[in-house]
């Protein structure tokens, strides 16, 4: 069973798989966003976290539902680096589906991230974590066993407290059109803000 602290301190995984993407964390510490249709990022549940996860999802809804523009997940990996750009730590994992497949971003401070097929975040124990999702991802992999390696690599039990998001992988039966290039900021009105479905969304998990 993993020790108590790393429950405290929160630890966060993702693994990308043949069929999918899976996306847990094993600390209340720690909440996985519903940011768009297939895209998922999994953060703290600090005040400051809290409110750059509500202006992405405002701001991806205004982009999806107000101008209809269906962003990539890199797309939405540049607003939350835009919003996370003077933060000393960040420990956000962001994974999804677009035209362009699945993917997945380790969040690093200063705009910069790194692409990843898995990644642990977050406490001490998440270089602990990273090396033994290492050691036991293979390929291929479906998801029941994507998901059965990140509960070993969290260690928990029928009876500790788990958050998964599983992202099934979608077969694209249609030639997309190429996603917009969003300006460097992309701020809704302020009526927009209000109305915002994936802003009353995210703000009812917090």
């Amino acid at each position: 069973m993993a020790e108590a602290d790393s429950r405290e301190e929160g630890s966060m995984v993702g693994l990308i798989c043949d069929e999918g993407i899976v996306l847990a964390t094993n600390s209340r510490n720690n909440l996985i966003c519903h940011l768009d249709e297939r895209i998922y990022c999994c953060a703290p549940r600090s005040n400051a976290d809290r409110d750059i996860i509500l202006e992405v999802g405002t701001q991806v809804d205004y982009q999806t539902n107000d101008r209809h523009q269906k962003l990539t997940v890199a797309q939405v990996k540049d607003m939350l680096c835009r919003k996370y750009e003077n933060a000393a730590t960040v420990d956000v994992l962001l994974a999804g589906q677009d035209r362009l497949g699945l993917h997945m971003y380790d969040l690093q401070p200063k705009r910069k991230t790194i692409r990843i097929q898995h990644g642990a975040k977050g406490g001490a124990k998440a270089e602990e974590i990273q090396a033994y999702l290492s050691l036991y991802r293979k390929d291929p992999m479906n998801l029941a066993e994507a998901e059965q390696l990140v509960r070993e690599s969290l260690r928990v039990g029928p009876d500790d407290y788990l958050d998964m998001c599983l992202i099934y992988k979608a077969e694209h039966t249609e030639v997309e059109e190429e996603a917009p290039e969003l300006p460097p900021e992309t701020e809704p009105p302020l009526d927009a803000e209000r109305q915002s479905i994936s802003g009353r969304s995210l703000q009812s998990n917090w």
